[in-house]
């Protein structure tokens, strides 16, 4: 009878209940700059082409400002601090890291608008960088504009953009200074790059 149950349904006209299957989230499809909050009372500051993302987060708690440039594509960082001048840190990139850029599978959970910007909100269902339970409002271009993640059915804001810009940005962003020095950290001194990322998902 069990069996039967659904194609009676069909046949008698009755609803049957459908479960939204899961979609890859979007990806920018633009270049675009943004001005963000995220924890910690810190502002980040982000461009972004292709697969290259430049981050600059300070304020707040932070002791120092600290300069990133992320290989999406590779999955690393090279983080710059102003106490080692002429070298930068290159490690893998934490998962903290990516609650601005968030990649996994999710399904869509309405529509808000942030920044002036409107976006669906997606609940994620599978991340290898979220290992919560969280949400991201999305932009149909595939700007993260925030993302929240729940703790003990509380949602916790851990990145919201406050000005959003689209366009090309300049190459120069995303290179380091002439003269850098990069010094590569092992995953078992990997605990160097967690600190920001607390600033980030905490």
């Amino acid at each position: 009878m069990k069996r039967l149950a659904p194609v009676l349904a069909l046949a008698c006209g009755w609803a049957v209940p459908t479960v939204a299957l899961a979609e890859p989230l979007p990806v920018p499809s633009v270049d675009f700059s943004l001005k963000a909050k995220v924890q910690q009372g810190a502002v980040m500051d982000m461009a972004h082409s292709g697969s290259r993302v430049r981050v600059h987060i300070s304020g707040g708690k932070m002791p120092s400002p600290v300069l990133g440039i992320i290989d999406m594509q590779r999955g690393k960082m090279l983080m710059m601090l102003p106490d080692i001048p002429k070298t930068a840190v290159e490690a893998e990139l934490p998962p903290a890291y990516r609650t601005a850029l968030p990649r996994g599978e999710g399904t869509p959970a309405g529509q808000d608008q942030v920044a002036g910007n409107d976006c669906t909100v997606w609940k994620i269902d599978k991340s290898q960088d979220i290992d919560t339970p969280a949400f991201a409002c999305i932009t149909p271009d595939g700007i993260p504009l925030r993302t929240e993640v729940e703790n003990k059915g509380k949602r916790h804001l851990v990145y919201e953009a406050t000005a959003l810009t689209r366009g090309p940005q300049n190459p120069s962003l995303f290179a380091l200074p002439p003269g850098t020095k990069v010094m590569k950290v092992p995953a078992s001194a990997s605990g160097l790059m967690q600190g920001l990322g607390k600033f980030l998902n905490n």
